[in-house]
C-alpha cells in the first residue's frame, strides 16, 4: 500500500490572499489602462465618457485598498501559524 503524505498548511497560500492579490493586480492595471486611454483619446476628441475619467480615482483606491487588505490577512495567517508551535 503506498503511503499517504500530508500536506503542509504552510506552503498553500489561503484562498482569500489569492482573492485580494489578483483583485488589486486587476484594479490597479485596468486603472493604468484607462488612464492611458484617456489621455490618447483627450488628444484626438472631447467626447469621453464619464467613467472613463472617473474609473480611476476609484479603481486605484480600491486596488490600494486590496493590498491592505492582503497585508492584514498575511500578517494574521503568520502570526496564527508562529503562535501556534
Amino acid at each position: 500500500m503506498a503511503k499517504q503524505t500530508k500536506t503542509s498548511h504552510k506552503t498553500e497560500t489561503p484562498r482569500l490572499e489569492n482573492i485580494f492579490a489578483f483583485m488589486a493586480v486587476g484594479l490597479i492595471g485596468t486603472s493604468i489602462i484607462v488612464m492611458v486611454i484617456t489621455l490618447l483619446l483627450s488628444l484626438s476628441t472631447h467626447n469621453l465618457w464619464p467613467i472613463m475619467v472617473f474609473y480611476p480615482q476609484i479603481g486605484l483606491i480600491a486596488g490600494a485598498a486590496c493590498i491592505i487588505a492582503l497585508l492584514i490577512t498575511s500578517l494574521r495567517r503568520r502570526s496564527r501559524e508562529n503562535g501556534s508551535k
